[in-house]
């Protein structure tokens, strides 16, 4: 019996969601096919009718990753994006399965990789700066907060003193408080 149109792409998104997680936690050279397959609780054969490549994937999960993380950070904003920038700095603090931000995370790893890959990251940068943008309402208010926001973010992931790491979160939060919300 043949599977039903829509097996195959729930299949796809459920293999795109597990690169999306594994990717943004190890980046690429951490993370193998066999690992996402795993993840995605389905055989390495069948990575093969979805991708052609393990770089095919990572283009493709980059934007996955940033829209999984938009919406966990969105909750319970209420439109506010004070609320947003306190849950985008704090993300570090979710659960465990809590997806975090690509763009921030992934920064040293896409300096790496091949222009097509460095243009999709590009693009979910820019996505991610129009959404600030929305809020702000001036480019570049959005562009400054978005490098503060990332930035805090990147560098906060390589501390290992806890106490400086919040102390540098509340100060990028307090520092681009938003007068709008």
């Amino acid at each position: 019996m043949p599977w039903d149109t829509n097996h195959k792409h729930q299949s796809r998104q459920r293999i795109l969601e597990a690169a999306a997680q594994l990717f943004v936690a190890r980046g690429f050279d951490g993370v193998g096919i066999d690992d996402v397959m795993q993840q995605a609780n389905m055989t390495r054969g069948a990575f093969y009718s979805h991708f052609k490549s393990k770089s095919e994937l990572y283009h493709e999960a980059i934007p996955v990753a940033g829209f999984i993380a938009k919406e966990q950070l969105e909750a319970g904003c209420s439109n506010s994006f004070n609320v947003l920038k306190h849950n985008y700095l704090n993300q570090h603090k979710g659960a465990d399965d809590t997806q975090l931000c690509p763009i921030a995370l992934l920064i040293s790893d896409i300096r790496h990789r091949d222009p097509a890959i460095r243009e999709t990251y590009e693009k979910v940068f820019a996505g991610f700066v129009e959404y600030i943008n929305s809020h702000v309402n001036e480019r570049s208010a959005a562009l400054a907060q978005a490098a503060t926001m990332i930035g805090a973010v990147a560098l906060a992931q390589t501390l290992t003193d806890e106490s400086l790491k919040a102390e540098l979160l509340a100060a990028c939060e307090a520092a681009t408080r938003c007068e709008q919300d």
